[in-house]
């Protein structure tokens, strides 16, 4: 067995200890020092010598004392432990030490004191201290720097670090933040934010651009540089967060800027000073039918016309110096087209370089609205002064072709149903000529088709459409191979014509055409009407609506030049007035348009036998005057007497023939007057004397015919007056039953008493009325003063059964005839059966209702209704079969030669025979004899009245007449 090895020695454990590196230190159960090594001596500052014996509070710092006494109290429990404290040396300088204590118990396991192995841990401390120095420096660095700073765990995501920068751009506290994730600012979602962060621990990516939300809501772009830190062990994401939401909005704004130069529809060109473009946009190459690329580096005169290489420096000073400058120049279109454009340069200073920069706008649409404004107001201009339809259609045409020089422009006036040029200042004079006359139809090329169906017809090529098969030849060979044309309106929508393009290629007309078309074919519409309407002005001006024939006032020129002609010549001038006989008669009793009809056919027969150096005028009414230059009496007289027999051919008008008459005056220049004035003043005097000489007839003026004239005239100033001054009365003529010899009835005749001329004769002033227009007046006091006097009989007792009143035709123009007959009767208080009305046959050829219901409503009324004069007019059966008349008046004509005239007593019992057989009353005028009587009381007749049985009388003698018969 072996031997033990032998036992160490208590020097040697003693050696090992005192030449320990660590301190040894022993205390009693007082705390006194009962051993220390001398490293425990050197770290207490002192030798062993002194320092045995000394209290363990005597190495104690002041703050570690409570903590000290605590351990104590441990050791005497039997713990052991170790612990750092802050131990004070002998100089009283710090000791940081490190001690593993442990109790000293006796062989009864009584505490006896403690020992303690005690190291330096100065230098750790002190390391310690450096470090802790260093992390408040950090942290201060990262609390106050102006960068916002987050520091988050990649583990999970959480923020466990801002500083105030950060608080204060996203508005979180501390406490807030440090319950937030980077997945709740972040706008990514979890797991993007989570892959982002993956990437930034292994430093795959260390920028990032993101999208973070601050409290508020807002969302703003902020760039992120993240680095992966290891903090007390831990792998950490250090951010520091750039907020570029403004620089994200100056990019957009950039991109927008630039995207807008580039998408604009200007053309943008920066020109160096050598006139070199160095920048273009795509629109710029637009504009030039090229790629903007090719504009870069070329010299900016190939584009813009309106300047040249030996210009450019003078422009380039221009502009430099006013620093801005507007104008409008032409750009290249390539290959060889033009374009106006509107262009605003600008100098510009840019890096250290000069640049011209040119903003380019196509004003072709503006330049073309401005040449069609133009035109319009240089044909309105023309129009205004009064420059002749051929002119203004010349102007449009030639403005168009301006404005489109692509085009041939044509205008054509539609003239009943064929085409005339009106225009085509550039089409082939052979080509107009040929087309010029064309009928309208439904295949008559483009115009003659579009003037046809009113509506636009557009051939794009005229060698295959049919609406050319017969006129293309003409078009082709003339190089015209399309054609648009579009009907000319007038403001009625009536075609006027065509306004045509022709094409010398085949093509379709673009936006513009249909714009110059549009507004040309207006402005032509409204150029032809006017003139149109400026023509009819100057019919109505000078010629008459009804005849076409020279009015008065052309009369009168052509006159005076006659005169002015004849005076050099020492040659004579005849003036002869014209006046149809009876027209009144017509023209009230057949109608206006009756009248106006037999008017016209006068005037067509006196313009047929005139020559053509004469004029016929028409005056107004019936009357017409001649104009016969180089005409004496003798060649006066002889067409006189044919106008004559001219103007008395019978006129047939509805199927009923009239028979007109004329009468004619004539005077002579130079004897019967030097001016036109006079002259138709002496013709027309003449004219009258022919009337008074039995109408259908010519008569010279003589001197003494104005004697006459003006006694005409002064009856009727007089006339007037006399009805101002009461100088018109009333006769009445008793109308007798021939069979019982009874009063039948009265008649009203008119008479005037004059203070001068005493009882003037209604044949010299009834015919005077009529002509001045005082008739209608006077025949409505006829009628009142007739009731009147009847009323005035009615209380006197007179016995008077009726009385008669003659009506013109022009009281039945008047619409209340009924009315005011009726108003009368009531006013005066009579009986319509106490009032007969005797109107005329040319009244009873009226062919109006108007007429006929009047007529009915005076004998619905029980007014008798008389037909005067009958026989002596336009006599029908018919027309006393249409008409409610109950008495036939047999003109005093027919029975002035009853006793030696067989025609007239035939005629008289022809009228007596129609009375009975129509059951109508015949009451004869103007019973003069016994014998008369007797042959009239023979036939039949009813009534009679004449000298036989009293003369006309007023009414006081009337009433005495009539009480003597009683």
């Amino acid at each position: 067995m072996p031997s033990s090895p032998p036992r160490p020695s208590e020097a040697f454990f003693q050696r090992i200890v005192e030449d320990a590196e660590e301190g040894v230190w022993l205390i009693d159960r007082e705390q006194r020092t009962i051993y220390l090594n001398p490293r425990m001596a050197s770290m207490l500052g002192g030798s062993v010598d002194v320092l045995l014996g000394r209290q363990l509070w005597d190495f104690m710092d002041e703050s570690e004392v409570a903590q000290a006494q605590a351990n104590l109290h441990k050791r005497q429990a039997g713990v052991r432990e170790t612990h750092e404290f802050r131990l004070r040396r002998l100089d009283g300088s710090p000791l940081w030490a490190q001690l593993s204590t442990a109790p000293l118990l006796d062989r009864a396991g009584q505490y006896e004191g403690a020992m303690a192995f005690v190291s330096d841990i100065g230098w750790r401390h002190e390391a310690e201290q450096r470090l802790a120095e260093s992390e408040r420096t950090y942290q201060e660095f990262f609390e106050r720097s102006p960068n916002i700073k987050l520091v988050v765990d990649p583990a999970d995501g959480r923020i466990v670090n801002s500083n105030q920068a950060a608080r204060a751009y996203y508005g979180y506290t501390v406490e807030e933040f440090q319950q937030l994730h980077i997945s709740d600012i972040n706008t990514l979602s979890a797991q993007e934010v989570a892959e982002e962060m993956q990437r930034a621990t292994r430093e795959e990516r260390n920028a990032f651009l993101f999208r973070h939300r601050l409290k508020n809501g807002e969302v703003r772009d902020v760039e992120v540089r993240t680095i992966p830190i290891i903090h007390a062990g831990k792998p950490l994401l250090h951010s520091i967060v750039h907020d570029i939401s403004r620089q994200k909005s100056a990019e957009h704004t950039l991109r927008l800027t630039q995207f807008s130069v580039e998408q604009a529809g200007l053309a943008v060109l920066w020109v160096d000073q050598a006139g070199i473009i160095r920048y273009a946009n795509a629109y710029a190459g637009e504009l030039a039918n090229c790629t903007h690329a090719q504009l870069l580096n070329q010299p900016i005169w190939e584009f813009n016309l309106g300047s040249s290489e030996a210009r450019w420096p003078e422009l380039w000073a221009m502009v430099k110096k006013a620093g801005a400058k507007s104008m409008r120049s032409l750009a290249r279109r390539l290959p060889d087209g033009r374009v106006p454009v509107e262009v605003r340069a600008s100098h510009l200073l840019f890096e250290g370089e000069e640049f011209m920069v040119t903003y380019s706008l196509d004003i072709s649409e503006q330049v073309q609205a401005e040449g069609m404004l133009a035109m319009q107001h240089a044909a309105l201009e023309a129009l205004a002064a009064g420059h002749s339809l051929q002119h203004l259609l010349h102007l449009i045409a030639k403005r168009v072709e301006e404005l489109a020089p692509d085009t041939l422009c044509s205008i054509l006036l539609l003239d009943g149903e064929q085409l005339k040029t009106g225009a085509a200042p550039s089409l082939p004079d052979a080509y107009s000529e040929a087309i010029h006359g064309v009928h309208i139809g439904p295949n008559v090329g483009s115009c003659g088709t579009a003037a046809y169906f009113d509506r636009s017809v557009e051939v794009s090529d005229i060698a295959s459409d049919p609406l050319w098969a017969d006129y293309k030849h003409l078009a082709l060979q003339h190089g015209l191979h399309a054609c648009w044309s579009t009907p000319i309106h007038a403001s009625d929508g009536r075609v006027l014509g065509t306004f045509a393009l022709y094409f010398r290629e085949k093509r379709s007309p673009n936006a513009f055409h249909r714009k110059i078309v549009a507004a040309c074919s207006h402005l032509a519409g409204i150029a032809i009407e006017h003139r149109a309407a400026e023509a009819r002005v100057h019919t109505l001006a000078f010629y008459d609506v009804l005849t076409g024939l020279p009015n008065r006032s052309l009369f009168a020129d052509r006159v005076e030049l006659a005169l002015a002609r004849a005076q050099r010549e020492a040659s004579q001038v005849a003036l002869m007035f014209i006046d149809l006989d009876r027209f009144k008669t017509i023209n009230d009793s057949l109608g206006h348009a009756t009248g106006d009809r037999l008017l016209k056919t006068v005037a067509k027969r006196l313009e047929g036998l005139v020559r053509e150096s004469d004029t016929v005028c028409r005056l107004g009414g019936d009357e017409f005057v001649l104009l016969l230059p180089d005409c004496d009496m003798n060649g006066a007289a002889l067409l006189a007497e044919k106008l004559i027999a001219a103007a008395g051919e019978r006129v047939e008008i509805d199927g009923l023939v009239l028979s007109p008459s004329a009468s004619m005056g004539i005077s002579l220049y130079p004897s019967d007057g030097e001016d036109y004035d006079a002259l138709l003043k002496h013709a027309d005097t003449a004219m009258y004397r022919a009337k008074e000489g039995g109408r259908n007839t010519y008569c010279f003026y003589r001197h003494d015919m104005n004697e006459d004239a003006a006694a005409r005239l002064e009856m009727e100033a007089a006339l007037r007056l006399a009805l101002v001054r009461g100088e018109l009365l009333l006769y009445y003529q008793p109308q007798l039953d021939i069979a019982s010899g009874e009063l039948y009835g009265l008649e009203a005749l008119l008479r005037w008493q004059h203070p001068q001329w005493g009882m003037v004769s209604p044949a010299k002033f009834v015919p005077v009325a009529e002509e001045c227009g005082l008739i209608d007046v006077i025949g409505a006091w006829v009628l009142d003063e007739a009731c009147r006097q009847m009323a005035e009989w009615q209380r006197m007792g007179v016995a008077v059964p009726r009385v008669a009143v003659n009506l013109s035709v022009r009281q039945f123009r008047h619409d209340n005839l009924p009315q005011r007959v009726e108003e009368t009767l009531a006013r005066h208080q009579l009986r319509a059966d106490q009032l007969t009305l005797e109107i005329t046959e040319s009244l009873m050829m009226l062919r109006d209702d108007d007429t006929l219901n009047a007529l009915r409503r005076l004998d619905g009324m029980g007014i008798t209704l008389a037909v005067d004069d009958f026989g002596t007019g336009y006599s029908s059966l018919g027309y006393l079969k249409r008409f409610p008349v109950r008495e036939l008046k047999l003109d005093q004509s027919f029975v002035r030669d009853l006793s030696d005239d067989p025609d007239d007593r035939a005629l008289a019992s022809a009228v007596v025979r129609i009375g009975q057989s129509l059951r109508l009353k015949v009451v004869a005028e103007g019973v003069e004899t016994a014998e008369q009587l007797e042959f009239l009381r023979g036939e039949g007749c009813d009534i009679a009245q004449g000298y036989h049985f009293a003369r006309p009388m007023g009414a006081d003698r009337l009433a005495g007449w009539v009480r003597e018969r009683h």
